[in-house]
């Protein structure tokens, strides 16, 4: 408990052995809830969260993994396995590298897991074996996946299988650290309260804590019968444990998960960051508490130095993973509302600043005709009569930076880079198309050579900051650039102040054209075109 590294600082070949190892790192944390969070403060009770999720692995399951394999130094070279989806399986893998660079864990896991656990477990290294049939298994079921390791592991010397169901180094890792540090941080403790998985927790922590005070109540914090709980269980499923639960626990509470899921929320929203099984070791500890106030009981947990109940529930878990579950659980009313929701709906494609070019770069890139970036007689050319459909459609493999091309290169008869008698030949990007979104009248004032005007109104200043005009622009975008004219082709966007070019950008590029647009809009390229 007075750890040989005060600084908390891990150094050398054995960073990471030490890293892991609790006896090597500050007591965690003992946290008393304020008021908000403790119904019974005025009622003389201190309720006080034990970090768990504060250990290297961030999860209550990565003692008893400590404490195991330790006990099982054989397994430095073999396959590790274990039955677990979550916290035990992730704990194994990232303790067996930091002991001995053992790679070969294996979690295996219900197929009826969701897909997000399942890429969680691969992200940190761990191989994936699914099974069938019932999620949650009976550790001693005889056609069960706990067997079947088991058998497996004993039949087999380079398969190595902790069991995490009926090793007793699971629960005795709580007894040497969990119990150890919450008596020597809060000797006046009287109640303790954890959810129940394995028991290891539950069992370990409760017997130290006993073992120094036998007046101590020991609650034990069960699922709901079919209303799980990521990590607790149900007390029927438990009930086989061969742990030392029944000399441990005093008292027995089950939780409905929706009470899991809200308390952990109210926890984590007031920087008591816990997930579902921490909730409902906090909702099972104020269900037994005010059973003992209306009871008149109350004082039967109080401290005869303090006067006062002191209680400590584990927090074993974060909420990260299960997030979808709380929007499952949680009706919307409990959840603060979306401003301009409607922006959910619209304007989804992804934008990119490489794609924003600056007038410089726009002008390189733009095609002339005979020399020239702009229309020499913009109110009464031909640059906007030619059909979006017959604009030829180059290979995407062409260069985009070509300084000059000729026009020879393309079918004359359907490109736009062509003049409409044939004469005076385009220059510079010739597989380039322009599209100008201005209003009519603007583009009849001054356009770059063979643009093609789709006209759309003005928009006002900085419309990204005005939800509704950003979906209004958005659908008037889309429905000007329907169609297949624009797929596979490079074009280049400009508009009267470069934001509808931005989006209009990223749309042409969720169809899968090059598409490119001028920063500044098109004020920007005519002064960069006209005064250089």
């Amino acid at each position: 408990m007075n750890p040989s590294n005060p600084m908390n600082v891990f150094k050398g070949p054995e960073a990471l052995r030490e890293y892991f190892d609790p006896d090597q790192n500050p007591p965690l944390p003992l946290v008393e809830l304020p008021e908000t969070l403790n119904p019974l403060r005025h009622d003389g009770v201190r309720i006080y969260a034990k970090m768990l999720t504060q250990l290297p692995a961030q999860n209550v399951k990565s003692l008893p993994a400590l404490r195991m394999l330790r006990n099982k130094p054989e397994a430095h070279c073999q396959t590790i396995v274990e039955a677990s989806s979550g916290s035990t399986v992730l704990s194994l893998g990232l303790i067996s590298r930091a002991l001995w660079k053992n790679k070969e864990v294996h979690a295996h896991v219900t197929n009826k897991k969701h897909p997000d656990s399942l890429k969680l477990l691969r992200f940190f290294g761990l191989n994936v074996n699914l099974y069938g049939g019932l999620a949650q298994q009976e550790p001693y079921d005889p056609k069960g996946i706990m067997s079947r390791l088991r058998k497996r592991a004993q039949e087999d010397p380079n398969v190595c299988y902790p069991g995490q169901y009926h090793n007793e180094h699971n629960w005795m890792s709580h007894e040497q650290w969990t119990g150890a540090q919450i008596w020597k941080q809060l000797p006046e403790v009287t109640v303790f309260s954890s959810t129940v998985g394995t028991g290891g927790c539950i069992v370990g922590t409760g017997a130290y804590l006993k073992s120094q005070n036998a007046s101590v109540r020991v609650v034990g914090v069960f699922n709901a019968f079919g209303d799980p709980t990521p990590g607790p269980r149900h007390f029927p499923n438990f009930e086989s444990s061969p742990f030392p639960w029944r000399e441990t626990i005093d008292h027995f509470e089950s939780v409905e998960s929706v009470h899991s899921y809200r308390t952990s929320m109210e926890l984590s929203r007031h920087g008591i960051i816990a997930g579902p099984s921490s909730g409902e070791a906090l909702y099972g500890l104020l269900v037994y508490l005010k059973a003992m106030k209306a009871e008149g009981r109350l004082s039967e947990l109080s401290d005869p130095v303090t006067g006062e109940v002191s209680c400590v529930f584990v927090c074993a878990d974060l909420p990260y993973q299960y997030m979808d579950m709380y929007y499952k659980k949680l009706s919307e009313e409990e959840f603060p509302p979306i401003y301009n929701s409607n922006l959910l709906e619209c304007d989804q494609d992804p934008y990119d600043e490489s794609w924003f070019l600056v007038p410089e770069e726009a002008a390189r890139r733009l095609p002339s005709h005979a020399g020239d970036k702009l229309c020499p007689t913009p109110a009464c050319c031909f640059c906007a009569m030619q059909p979006l459909s017959a604009i030829s459609t180059p290979s995407l493999s062409s260069s985009m930076t070509s300084e000059s091309s000729s026009v020879d290169s393309l079918d004359s008869s359907s490109s736009i880079f062509s003049s409409s008698k044939g004469s005076r030949p385009m220059t510079g990007s010739p597989h380039v198309v322009t599209v100008d979104l201005r209003p009519q009248h603007l583009y009849a004032l001054s356009h770059v050579s063979g643009a093609v005007n789709i006209p759309l109104p003005l928009t006002q200043d900085d419309f990204f900051g005005d939800a509704e005009a950003v979906e209004k622009r958005w659908y008037e975008l889309k429905a000007a650039l329907g169609g297949g004219w624009c797929e596979d082709r490079r074009i280049i966007v400009v508009c009267d102040d470069g934001d509808s070019s931005r989006m209009a950008t990223a749309i042409l590029r969720a169809k899968g054209c090059e598409a490119m647009c001028v920063e500044g809009g098109y004020s920007s390229l005519l002064a960069h075109l006209t005064l250089g």
